[in-house]
């Protein structure tokens, strides 16, 4: 393997263990409600998780346009493994809630350098590259989802947060020695020494600032309904559909692993056929899907269908969406575009799963996934004025 696709891989498979870290306390929850709290207190948890994970990515998008993407990205994992055993080690609900916030911030560490890394990698197929990103942090779930169902039930969910913890460790060592830095254009890099407002502000200088809004919208939305939707379909399907825990932890693993692979067949088909197409499908059919979750009952295979179709139709439009947004930013601000996409995803983004949370606590589950329908719709909508910039 040439040391350019190693590097490659390296990235890829940081995506993964960085989101692993954020299905981990959603995959335990209902192992974990009858120590620390009760469920809609693990819940507030998780959103914080989210919200820290959004916003810390603007500061780390303008870094990632100045210092080494290769040390951000190791530093995400450094972060993570050692909050994960500050979660597992944890004596108390306020502990806990601690360490998972500074799991958010070590994930928040990854995203604008290793989706930097891939655009400067990628020109005509970017795409391609993005659902290569994509795949491995949808892995990366759906492994997480499924083995800490399994170790939280025979080990308990204190020992999965260390072996977790270990892992993100681990990886920062491979990082080390693997990943090799793309810089920038020497005659472009002097622009984002200026401030961060100045920086931005290059960014949105384009003449694509409409399509650049809003696709920036469509992204919160699809914040939302990403974090939203991670943070309760197991314990949806296990509470409301009466399915086991663990086979519920592998509904969600079926789930992501579909999702993986839509990530790669979403990139291929809009470097072909054109982003928004791809946008627009996906959206309308995963809204349909959560309808049809909420109406379907407690059988496993209409479940596992519905869940099929849940993890295609929403991830399908990920890679696509990611470079739209390649496609728009002038590419000497492309880590502070990140950095913005991902604040607005799971930082602005992060209110959504808020607004969801006290959905459940006040009118029930099935409530909470006519609302994520709902915001597929609105993103659907937003995105049918967007003008798609050709390649």
């Amino acid at each position: 393997m040439k040391k350019s696709d190693a590097s490659i891989v390296a990235v890829t498979t940081s995506h993964g263990v960085m989101h692993a870290y954020l299905v981990i306390l959603p995959a335990l929850i209902p192992l974990m409600v009858e120590e620390l709290g009760n469920l809609t207190l693990l819940a507030y948890i998780a959103s914080l998780v989210t919200f820290f994970y959004g916003w810390g990515s603007l500061p780390v998008g303008f870094l990632a346009d100045k210092i080494s993407k290769k040390m951000l990205i190791m530093l995400s994992m450094i972060a993570c493994g050692f909050a994960s055993i500050i979660v597992g080690l944890s004596g108390n609900i306020n502990l806990t809630a601690i360490g998972m916030i500074l799991i958010g911030i070590g994930a928040s560490l990854y995203h604008p350098p290793g989706y930097g890394h891939m655009a400067l990698l990628s020109l005509e197929m970017r795409g391609r590259y993005m659902g290569i990103q994509g795949l491995g942090g949808d892995l990366g779930m759906a492994v997480a989802y499924i083995t800490s169902a399994a170790l939280g039930i025979n080990l308990g969910w204190r020992m999965t947060f260390l072996l977790w913890g270990i892992v993100g460790i681990l990886m920062a060592v491979i990082d080390l020695y693997i990943i090799e830095d793309v810089p920038t254009n020497l005659d472009e890099k002097s622009i984002p020494k200026k401030g961060i407002l100045s920086t931005i502000g290059i960014m949105f200088s384009t003449e694509q600032r409409t399509n650049l809004l809003l696709v920036l919208l469509v992204v919160m939305l699809s914040g939302g309904l990403w974090s939203g939707v991670s943070q309760w379909i197991l314990t949806y399907i296990n509470q409301t559909k009466d399915i086991s825990l663990l086979i519920a932890g592998g509904l969600s693993t079926i789930q992501y692993t579909v999702g993986a692979f839509a990530q790669l067949i979403g990139g291929e088909l809009s470097d072909k056929i054109g982003r928004k197409i791809i946008l627009i499908i996906g959206f309308i059919f995963y809204a349909a899907s959560l309808i049809a979750l909420v109406l379907a009952p407690g059988n496993f295979l209409i479940l596992l269908t519905l869940v099929v179709l849940l993890g295609f139709t929403f991830y399908v439009t990920q890679a696509p969406l990611s470079a739209l947004l390649g496609d728009i930013a002038p590419k000497n601000t492309v880590g502070i575009a990140y950095g913005i996409n991902f604040t607005v995803k799971y930082g602005f983004g992060s209110i959504l799963p808020f607004m969801a949370t006290w959905i459940s606590a006040n009118y029930g589950l099935d409530y909470v996934f006519y609302f994520f329908a709902v915001l597929s719709i609105l993103a659907l909508i937003i995105t049918l004025p967007v003008k798609e910039e050709k390649n």
